[in-house]
């Protein structure tokens, strides 16, 4: 069977990307983390007694003194390292290659998880947030190409969305530790905790095979060759060789046969079309418009607002439904947000990617005016009703198909660059929600709705003239129909 028609999953290909994902786990927990247990680390409500900040249990403080604005910072701080991580990301898994990008983001999630737990200061827990944020950033950019490269064309929108998939299993499982876990010093394991699965996946990085795209850049045919068989299934059962040729096609400019003689291989690498792009050679190159597409749905995802309720759903819902209530809920959301996205991985072969972008954002910009409509009504089950719908219509299409797009129409030569802007673009603007989102309610109030239910309305706009379908279409097809033609053809 020719590997290109494959309809099922092959098993290996499902590991692969499971181990991958674990630094996706690790982005959601980080994400979720500080969001129950805030009460406990900020000392309010006098849960550090009645010196609180300053007391001190087995020579750590219990709680640390944040302001509103700082605590915004705190939060968003991690952004800034994910922001440096993204846009060094894609120099470094071309260097040295997504396996061991994967490694290095898992060791940084573990040192960043030490500082957080045993942090004595208010600088050291910021400066925590930074170094687990860098990680987030390698991750950020190295899981989703990889999952992108390894997959086969049918299985390519499932193998997508574990990106998603195990970002919000570890939001979900944030809360839930936090809830256990949210009082003075409890909070400390909640934080260390995310060194845990990057544990788990530096034990099993040394099982999984390096991206045959990735290998074919390199000039590695027989590699590729050999890691595309083992992603795909048995040689018996399995032809592999047209898959490569195209990967070789497209890649190299020339379709190669792989037995061919490496000085020919070699002298096709070294024209000055070959290697990847850089970001200044990227935004000059063909494939610019399609970058300025990914990195602008990166934008968007980040402009609905969505981080501000992951962050501060807690605090947020407490006005009105009360602090000890709005634990329960925030848990209730996290779950709803795993629940949505499970739905989302049926739906993405099923439905076209155009038509779960324009029904995500446009749910959200209905969700976020029933929103501000139950809040000043003071209707709290409408304001629930409003919240839950939110992270429904962003889980369905928000959520997965940013971190997907960009595999699904950009060539590898492309779109390590692409991916590092474009998820560099997302953390930035991240941090912006993480730093604002406080004060604007506070100035505001839920008016500041409105402002992302704007957001929304515009994307489901920019999706309906500008992105290119791609759900069941090669690379080279929508190239094509962008008028991207094959660089060899055009640029040098």
């Amino acid at each position: 069977m020719d590997s290109r028609t494959l309809t099922t999953l092959p098993r290996h290909m499902v590991f692969c990307g499971v181990v991958a994902c674990l630094t996706s786990l690790s982005i959601g927990y980080v994400i979720g983390s500080p969001n129950i247990p805030e009460s406990a680390i900020r000392g309010l409500g006098g849960d550090c007694g009645p010196h609180a900040p300053f007391t001190i249990q087995h020579g750590f403080p219990n709680c640390f003194l944040f302001s509103d604005l700082l605590w915004g910072f705190a939060i968003g701080s991690y952004c800034l390292g994910a922001f440096a991580g993204s846009l060094i990301g894609g120099s470094l898994q071309n260097k040295y290659g997504r396996i061991k990008t994967l490694f290095l983001s898992s060791v940084v999630y573990i040192l960043g998880s030490i500082v957080l737990g045993l942090a004595f200061h208010q600088v050291q827990f910021i400066l925590g947030r930074v170094i687990i944020g860098f990680a987030c950033g390698l991750g950020g950019v190295v899981a989703p190409t990889y999952l992108g490269e390894i997959a086969t064309i049918q299985g390519r929108g499932i193998l997508g969305t574990f990106h998603q998939l195990f970002l919000v299993i570890g939001l979900l499982l944030s809360n839930l530790i936090g809830l256990a876990w949210s009082t003075p010093p409890g909070w400390r394991f909640v934080l260390a905790f995310n060194g845990v699965p990057a544990l788990i996946q530096c034990f099993f990085l040394t099982q999984l095979v390096e991206s045959p795209r990735y290998l074919v850049s390199q000039k590695k045919i027989k590699e590729a060759e050999r890691s595309l068989q083992i992603l795909r299934g048995p040689e018996k059962l399995v032809n592999v060789q047209e898959e490569l040729e195209d990967m070789v096609l497209l890649l190299m400019g020339s379709r190669v046969p792989v037995d061919d003689d490496k000085d020919y291989i070699d002298s096709l690498s070294s024209s000055p079309s070959g290697g990847p792009y850089g970001f200044r050679t990227l935004f000059r190159s063909e494939c610019r418009g399609l970058a300025l597409i990914g990195v602008t749905i990166h934008f968007l995802q980040q402009a609905t607002g969505i981080n501000g309720l992951v962050y501060y759903s807690t605090s947020f819902l407490g006005d009105t439904f009360g602090g000890g209530n709005s634990k329960y809920i925030t848990v209730g959301v996290s779950a709803c947000n795993l629940l949505a996205t499970i739905c989302a991985v049926f739906l993405i072969n099923r439905v076209d990617r155009k038509t779960l972008l324009m029904a995500s954002f446009g749910g959200i910009a209905a969700s976020a005016v029933l929103l501000v409509i139950g809040a000043y009504a003071d209707v709290g089950i409408l304001v629930a009703v409003a919240l839950f719908l939110y992270i429904i219509a962003f889980a369905i299409g928000l959520g997965p198909l940013p971190w997907l797009l960009l595999s699904e129409f950009l060539p590898t030569y492309a779109l390590s660059s692409a991916s590092s802007a474009a998820t560099g673009v997302n953390w930035s603007f991240n941090f912006v929600i993480g730093l604002l989102f406080p004060s604007l309610t506070k100035a505001m109030g839920n008016s500041t709705f409105i402002l992302f239910g704007g957001f929304s309305a515009i994307g489901v706009a920019f999706v309906w003239f500008f992105v290119p379908e791609t759900r069941g279409r090669s690379i080279e097809q929508v190239m094509a129909e962008k008028g991207v033609p094959p660089r060899s053809l055009s640029y040098s």
